[in-house]
Parts: structure tokens; C-alpha cells; sequence
């Protein structure tokens, strides 16, 4: 007995150990997210701490997106379903209603004033004696892709940490140092979109579809999409008007989204010679991105994008 009592003792000592495991990995929070930034916010906050997938494939386009009735009901297996808000994204309204009360829904942006921000950003033009027919102003608050400003994606971003915080207090400080990191990072992406935007040699910029309001508004550029904000098609009579532009100004390139359907952008690339410069609105991913990308990184992608289609000839 003297002799098994070691080995006894061993195998309750390793019992525990799998046990305290087990109850750690059973811990972990389970995050399905809609848009890729918020995906890649809880990763870069939270690390290993949460299991996160995104509920859209590849290459989506979330305006079009319909999940099938199995796949919103796996979604309350969750413990969070992050978003940015019901308003702005009703394919994620539509889930929320779904899952609501097995799931917690975390609406990211629902305290960002989307109206007062594009308002601020008109007002900011004014002070610098901006043209204001030289900005588009026609969409206010409805555009999706808040994102895509430096400025919004910080407060999306303190929202994921302040949610994390709240349902795993115990990591609460690694949750903020990580986002302080995350939050350097995207001012970081804000100074390199002024110095590309400061003086322009195109004031227009030409995107497959309506998806970078917020960043013309806010570096004082104009965005022309090819198709509309939901991906409707120009008539002939605007696709006309937006050949003569294109020719009119000598725009060199044209953005081409990998979600977004380019036939209609094909046929004015044909009409007018320009060349097509990838740019992701960032709803997915696309199976050509990498694997390991992040927010900043694919913003990075998307700074060289609007560094050429700005400053080119």
C-alpha cells in the first residue's frame, strides 16, 4: 500500500489538472459576429479567451446575404452575437430576432450617431472652404459600412472590449491593454489616410458600389458608385454620364470590390480604359485575402488602393 499511495496520489494530482481544463476551456466564450472588422476585433482584444466565427462566408455580399432558418437557429448556441446595429444591418435584425433570449445580442454601434458624424464631417468642410457640391452627402445615416472610418471603428471596437469585460471580468485588464494596443493601431490607419488625402490630384473616386461614404466624407474626397448602396444598377442614362466623367476627367482606375457583381463596372472599364484597383469594404473576407488578416491590415490593403486612385494620372 506504502508503494501504490505515490501512485494513487499522482493520478488525483492529473484528474484535477484535466478537470481545471476541462472547466477552463468550458469557459471560453462562444462569438458569432456579422462584418469582418468586428470579427477581427474580438480576436485581437480577447485572444484565446473566446472561440469567434463570423456568420458570413466568403466573399459575401451582405446586402443579398439570406442565412437558411438552420443556420439562425445555430447562432443562439452562442453566447454573444456581436453586430453593428439592427438598423444598419437587417440581416442581422432578422437573426436577432431569432436567437433573442438564448443568445445576448451586442449591438456595436447602436450608440453611434451615424447622422451627427456625417454632419460633423460637413461642417468640417465648411470650416475649410470646402465646395459642398464636390461631396457626397445624398445617403446619410443608412450606409452600412461604418468601418471603414478610423474613427467609428475605434468606437465599435471599445464596445466589443466593454461586452468581453462584462462577461469575463477575470481577463477585464487584458481585454483593455489589448484594445489600447488595437486603438493605436487604427489612429495609426487615420494618419496614413490623411497624408494620402491631403492634396489629391483626383478629387472622384469610382467604386464598384456605394461602400466608402464615410471615408470621402470624412478626408474630403467624393465617392461615384458604379451601383448603388443595396448594389442596384445605374440606368443607361447614368451610365452614360458616368463614361463622359470618366473620360472628361482622365480618371485613371476604377475600385472593384471582390462581393460586389462587376459586370455593370466591366463595361464602363471597357468604355473607358481605366484599370480596376482592388478594394474590400471589408463585409468578408475573400478567399484571395489572407488567412491570418486583420482590420488593420486589410485597411493598410486599401490605403495603397486609395493612394493610387487619388494621386495617379
Amino acid at each position: 500500500m506504502k508503494k501504490l499511495f505515490p501512485v494513487l496520489l499522482l493520478l488525483l494530482i492529473l484528474t484535477a489538472c484535466s478537470n481545471e481544463d476541462n472547466s477552463t476551456s468550458d469557459s471560453e466564450l462562444t462569438i458569432y459576429t456579422t462584418v469582418f472588422p468586428l470579427t477581427s476585433f474580438v480576436e485581437q482584444i480577447a485572444g484565446d479567451t473566446v472561440n469567434v466565427e463570423s456568420i458570413y462566408p466568403p466573399g459575401v455580399d451582405m446586402h443579398s446575404y439570406e442565412p437558411t432558418q438552420k443556420e439562425m437557429m445555430s447562432y443562439s448556441d452562442g453566447d454573444l452575437f456581436m453586430t453593428t446595429s439592427n438598423e444598419l444591418d437587417p440581416v442581422a435584425a432578422s437573426i436577432a430576432d431569432t436567437i433573442n433570449g438564448d443568445t445576448e445580442i451586442v449591438e456595436t454601434a447602436a450608440d453611434i450617431d451615424t447622422g451627427a458624424f456625417l454632419d460633423s464631417q460637413h461642417a468640417h468642410e465648411h470650416d475649410h472652404g470646402e465646395d459642398e457640391e464636390a461631396h457626397d452627402h445624398g445617403h446619410g445615416s443608412m450606409d452600412p459600412h461604418i468601418w471603414l472610418s478610423p474613427d467609428l471603428a475605434i468606437e465599435m471596437a471599445e464596445a466589443v472590449k466593454n461586452s468581453l469585460a462584462e462577461h469575463n471580468p477575470e481577463s477585464a485588464d487584458m481585454y483593455n491593454e489589448n484594445f489600447e494596443v488595437l486603438k493605436s493601431d487604427i489612429e495609426e490607419i487615420d494618419e496614413q489616410l490623411l497624408a494620402v488625402t491631403e492634396n489629391p490630384v483626383n478629387t472622384d473616386v469610382y467604386i464598384s458600389h456605394e461602400s466608402i461614404g464615410y471615408l470621402a466624407h470624412q478626408y474630403g474626397f467624393h465617392q461615384i458608385g458604379i451601383s448603388g448602396l443595396s448594389n442596384q444598377e445605374p440606368s443607361q442614362q447614368e451610365l452614360t454620364e458616368i463614361i463622359e466623367n470618366i473620360e472628361a476627367q482622365n480618371i485613371p482606375y476604377i475600385l472593384y470590390e471582390p462581393n460586389v457583381s462587376s459586370s455593370v463596372t466591366d463595361v464602363i472599364r471597357e468604355e473607358t480604359n481605366t484599370e480596376p484597383l482592388y478594394f474590400n469594404n471589408l463585409e468578408s473576407l475573400s478567399t484571395e485575402d489572407p488567412e491570418d488578416s486583420t482590420y488593420q491590415s486589410m485597411m493598410k490593403k486599401n490605403i495603397e488602393t486609395l493612394d493610387k486612385a487619388l494621386n495617379s494620372k
